[in-house]
This record gives structure tokens, sequence and C-alpha cells, in this order.
């Protein structure tokens, strides 16, 4: 499953059919599939959102990208090194150039810890501390340098994942990995932190790699948009195609549970709520993994997987075998 993109611009993250398989104690399956074959590329200063429901295989997916998890096969490239052929030192270094923010703000801070201790962390470590750069990085998200002696218990919520996204920057890095970073938020702050991450990839050519389960969200941020489903990528294109033409039955499934703003265009959608429940990945159906919950499953989806094909445009692709079907019974597009 291989992701089109524009070779002219610099890919920094890529990801070739990486497959990472769980072994399972006691009766039953002895392994589960939690990433199947997927590859995505990312390109300097643009967002690549990264949707699917929960169990999909997205944290899977980011913990062996950071080199958490050893992948059962692919491989994971950064400005075209593979981080697994690199020795520990080199690997280090080139994982400094990817970085993590996350869900929950309060819990990833060390309440110990002052905010200067938080982002001054990572310089030391890297030998590269100075107290104007701690300065400097609290500025750039917004935070003064009044507030370096606090804890993180005393900031809010937005206070906080702006604070760690500070801590994100100190070692300057090319690539920021986003999971969930602005769910934890009230609406309202969520925006003013969706705003900031805007600004900062504008200024510092920041790549990201966006994972939500916000569809105006993921609209809202990114460039593309990769659909995942049961550790397979089922759909990718620019977000402008994911929302107004999507292809695959799933990728159709989720725009329509997304809410609406507009009374009008709500009036007129139709919900496709799924039947049954996501397949546990330790038992995956035959064929297509979506077709048992599938509203246009034939027989050829179950003796079949599909891979991800051109839809006409260079740069959306889809795996369903039936995608003309898709298309005239499952849902109208998310306007």
């Amino acid at each position: 499953m291989t992701v089109v993109t524009n070779a002219a611009e610099e890919v920094v993250l890529r990801v070739n059919e990486l497959s990472l398989e769980y072994r399972l104690r006691g009766a039953g399956p002895k392994t589960l599939r939690a990433v199947d074959g997927v590859s995505l590329e990312l390109r300097r200063g643009e967002t690549l959102g990264l949707v699917g429901e929960s169990g999909c295989g997205k944290s899977s997916l980011v913990r062996t990208i950071f080199d958490i998890n050893v992948p059962s096969s692919g491989s994971v490239e950064v400005f075209g090194q593979r981080l697994a052929e690199l020795r520990p030192k080199d690997r280090r270094q080139l994982r400094n150039r990817v970085q993590m923010i996350f869900q929950d703000p309060y819990s990833a801070l060390d309440p110990r810890l002052s905010a200067h201790e938080i982002v001054a962390e990572p310089l030391r470590i890297a030998r590269r501390y100075s107290k104007d750069r701690v300065v400097e990085l609290l500025e750039s998200v917004g935070l003064s340098a009044e507030v370096m002696d606090r804890r993180p218990a005393a900031f809010s919520g937005g206070q906080r994942q702006r604070l760690g996204i500070a801590r994100a920057l100190a070692l300057d890095p090319d690539v920021l990995v986003l999971d969930e970073p602005v769910s934890a938020l009230d609406v309202s702050v969520q925006a003013q932190v969706i705003n900031l991450l805007k600004d900062l990839q504008q200024r510092l050519g920041l790549a990201y790699l966006f994972i939500a389960h916000d569809l105006s969200v993921v609209r809202h941020i990114s460039d593309r948009v990769a659909v995942m489903h049961l550790g397979q990528i089922v759909e990718t294109g620019t977000a402008e195609e994911i929302f107004a033409n999507p292809v695959h039955p799933y990728t159709r499934s989720l725009l329509s549970a997304a809410p609406v703003p507009d009374p009008r265009a709500r009036s007129s959608r139709r919900r496709v709520v799924l039947a049954g429940e996501l397949p546990d990945a330790a038992r995956r159906p035959s064929g297509c993994s979506f077709r048992t919950r599938c509203p246009i499953a034939q027989e050829q989806c179950s003796q079949q997987d599909p891979t991800l094909v051109s839809t006409g445009s260079p740069t959306h692709q889809h795996a369903c075998h039936f995608p003309e079907d898709s298309q005239r019974s499952v849902a109208p597009a998310m306007t």
C-alpha cells in the first residue's frame, strides 16, 4: 500500500509497508496484527491527518514510529535513513528530529517539576541548555517568563498543552506527532491551540502527523488525510478530496457521523450506522477487513483483500472492490 506524494518535495518521514504483531498468551489466536502493511509519507511543512476508530491501530503505529515497538516487518525512515539500520547513538540523534505532543497535557507533564524544569530537561540532556532558550520557547507558545516557577497544577488545560508544545520544540524538531492534542480541551481553547500549531508550522516549517477523532479539526488543519481501519489504510487523499468526495464506505460512514453546523446540510445527509463492532484484530475476517460491517459487501470481498488503487487523481487512493456502489448507496459527502 503506497501513498502517492509529490516526489519533488522533501519527505521527512516515511513508513514503508509497516506491520506490527503482538504475541498473545492463552488459548485462541497466538498473534494480533495491530498494524498491517501501512505505508505513509510526510513532507516538510505539511499536515497529514490520521483518522479511525479506537482500536484501529493508530497508537500502535505511532509507538512503532517512535521505536518503542519493534515492527514485525517494514521500516521507518527519517530523512531517508532507516532507524533500524542505525547505531543506537545515531538513532537517538535522528529521533530528536521527531517529537511527540500527547492527548492529556496534565498526565504528560511531571507534576513535581516547574515549567522551567519541564522545558529545560530535554535541553540539559542534549547539553544545549540556556535560560534564554527556555524563555524563548515559552514565549513562542504564548507563555511568559513569569510562569517559569509554576508547576503544572497551576496552569489551565490550554496552558499545559502550550507547555507541552514548548517542550516538544526544545530540540528544534522537523516533525511533530500530535496524538489527539486538543480533545481534552474546551472548544474555545481548542481553536487557540490549533491556531498556535498552524502559526508554528508556518514559522518553523514543521511537518505534523495529526491523529484525531474529531473530523472537523482534521479538516481544518490537514493538507492530506489517511483513514485507518483495523491496522490498514483504506483511503487517503487531500483533505478536500476526502471530505468532498469520499470513496471507501468506511470513510463515508465516519463522515456521516460527524456533526455538521449547517441545518440545511445536516437535514440532507443520511446517517450511516454500521452493523456490529470493530472486528477483533486477533480474528481478522478473511478478505476485506471491513466486509463484516460494510453495507455493499459482496462475495469477492470475503475472498480478496483490496489494495490501495487510484481514484483517477494522483493523490486520492482507496482500498475497495466496489467504490461505485459505495458512492451510490452509502451517504452523501460531508459539507
